[in-house]
C-alpha cells in the first residue's frame, strides 16, 4: 500500500510543469512581486503620510485664511466700512458655511448697514452655539426694535420684540451684562438705574473699567431703539467712547462699536472729549484719568442732569 502511493506521488511530481529560474517569464514574475512588496511596505506609507501631512495643511491654511478674513472684516468695520465688513464676512461664509453661527461681528456690522432682518437671524443662530452670553440677545432685541420701529408707538414695538426675545440656556457671569439682559427683557427701571450706578463706578481695575463702559454703550442703545430719546443716546454713546476702557482697551472689538455708531449718526464734533487730553501719570503704575471736563462739557451742551463724574483711576496693565 505504501509503495502503491509513493509511486502515485512520484506520477503526479512528474506530470507537473517544469519551473526553469532562468526563465525570463519566471524572473519577471519574481521581480513583479518584490515590487509589490515594495510599494506595500515601503512607498505606500510614505505616500499615505504624504497625503494626510498635506490634508493638515490645507485645513491649518484655510483656518488661519479664515482669521484672516475675520480680522480684515473687523478693521474695516472699525474704519466705519460697515457695508465692505458685511462683504468679506458674507465671502468668508461662502467658503466655510460652518462659520456662519460664530460671526457675531457680522450681526453687528449687519445691524449699522441697517439690515435688520439679517442681523437679528445672525445674533439669533449665535445665541444658539453661544449660551452663555447675553450680548447675541440684546443685539437681536435692537435689530427687533428697529424692524418694527414705530416712532409714534415704540411701546407696542417693545412688546412685539420683547415677546420674542431670544431665550438663552446658559447664564452671563457679567453683573453689568445680567442688568443689560433686565433691562431689555423686560423694561425693568431698576434695572435701568444700576447700570446708570455702575457706568459711575471708578475704573480702579479692568473689570470695573469694562463695566462702567458697558454700562454707558447699552443704555445709549437702549436709548436710542426703545425709548427713541436721540440726546440721551448721543450722551451715553460719548460716555461709553470716551470712558477710560473705550480709549485705551485692546482686543475688544465692542469699544469701536460705540465709536462706529456716534459717526454713523453724525454725533461727533469739536466740543467731544477724548479722556488721552485729561490723564496725568502717578506713582504706583497707576494712572488718574479725570473725566470731569468730558462729562461737563457734554452735560452743558445737552443739557443732562446727570451729577459728575468722580475722578477715575485705571490700573495699568
Amino acid at each position: 500500500m505504501q509503495q502503491r502511493l509513493r509511486r502515485q506521488r512520484i506520477l503526479t511530481n512528474d506530470l507537473r510543469p517544469k519551473v526553469s529560474t532562468t526563465d525570463p517569464t519566471h524572473t519577471a514574475h519574481r521581480k513583479l512581486t518584490r515590487r509589490r512588496k515594495i510599494l506595500i511596505t515601503e512607498i505606500l506609507p510614505v505616500l499615505l503620510s504624504f497625503t494626510a501631512q498635506a490634508k493638515a495643511r490645507v485645513v491649518q491654511e484655510e483656518l488661519l485664511d479664515s482669521r484672516t478674513i475675520v480680522t480684515r472684516a473687523m478693521q474695516k468695520f472699525e474704519r466705519n466700512l460697515c457695508e465692505e465688513a458685511v462683504l468679506d464676512f458674507d465671502g468668508l461664509i461662502e467658503r466655510q458655511p460652518g462659520a456662519k453661527p460664530y460671526l457675531w461681528q457680522r450681526g453687528i456690522a449687519l445691524f449699522y448697514a441697517e439690515e435688520f432682518k439679517e442681523a437679528e437671524k445672525q445674533f439669533r443662530m449665535d445665541a444658539r452655539v453661544n449660551a452663555n452670553d447675553t450680548e447675541e440677545a440684546a443685539w437681536a432685541f435692537l435689530s427687533q426694535m428697529m424692524i418694527e420701529k414705530k416712532d409714534d408707538d415704540r411701546d407696542a414695538s417693545a412688546k412685539v420684540a420683547r415677546a420674542n426675545f431670544v431665550e438663552l440656556r446658559g447664564e452671563d457671569s457679567r453683573k453689568v451684562m445680567k442688568e443689560v439682559l433686565e433691562l431689555y427683557r423686560t423694561g425693568s427701571e431698576d434695572a435701568r438705574e444700576n447700570l446708570v450706578a455702575l457706568s459711575k463706578k471708578p475704573a480702579v481695575s479692568t473689570l470695573d473699567a469694562s463695566d462702567a463702559f458697558y454700562s454707558a454703550l447699552y443704555l445709549g442703545l437702549y436709548s436710542e431703539a426703545v425709548l427713541g430719546d436721540r440726546r440721551e443716546a448721543k450722551y451715553w454713546m460719548k460716555k461709553a467712547s470716551g470712558s477710560p476702557y473705550g480709549v485705551r482697551a485692546t482686543g475688544d472689538f465692542m469699544t469701536s462699536v460705540a465709536k462706529v455708531h456716534l459717526l454713523r449718526r453724525g454725533w461727533t464734533d469739536e466740543d467731544d472729549f477724548s479722556t488721552k487730553n485729561n490723564t496725568k501719570q502717578t506713582p504706583s503704575n497707576v494712572e488718574v484719568v479725570s473725566t470731569h471736563a468730558f462729562d461737563q462739557s457734554i452735560r452743558n451742551k445737552e443739557n443732562f442732569p446727570f451729577p459728575e463724574s468722580k475722578t477715575m483711576m485705571m490700573l495699568i496693565v
